[in-house]
């Protein structure tokens, strides 16, 4: 995901706590945000549904960046304390915790032991591992 993908005036909608999402401990709740600049490294953004974004001020703009290590979310800009990420819309952002979902049950929740061979070689040819 771009910076250049938003628009100006877009509510999008971030979630608090990256590792904790990435962990699968929970989908968080989600925040609303209105876009208000977009700059060629920010793209920034004010809390909640603002219907004159010209009246907002500087100071209650959150300012978030492409992440480098992936394009499937923005991430805001702090480089300590917990990760804030925003997604375009709840689709995309559905999306992406069902992914994290599914990922994390193939890694953590399947006991592999109590499958046969035959089952597991059938696993390995659907995912083509």
């Amino acid at each position: 995901m771009r910076i250049k993908d938003f628009t100006v005036g877009q509510v999008v909608y971030a979630f608090d706590g990256l590792n904790s999402i990435q962990a699968g401990r929970h989908k968080g709740e989600s925040k609303k945000y209105t876009v208000v600049k977009i700059g060629r490294k920010y793209l920034y953004a004010a809390r909640g549904e603002i219907k004159d974004i010209k009246t907002v001020p500087n100071y209650l703009l959150t300012d978030f960046r492409e992440p480098e290590y992936t394009d499937e979310f923005l991430e805001i800009n702090a480089d300590y304390g917990h990760i804030t990420i925003l997604f375009p819309d709840m689709e995309t952002a559905d999306k992406f915790f069902e992914k994290k979902r599914l990922a994390n049950l193939l890694k953590t929740e399947v006991k592999w032991d109590d499958y046969s061979l035959d089952e597991l070689q059938e696993v390995q040819r659907i995912l083509g591992v």
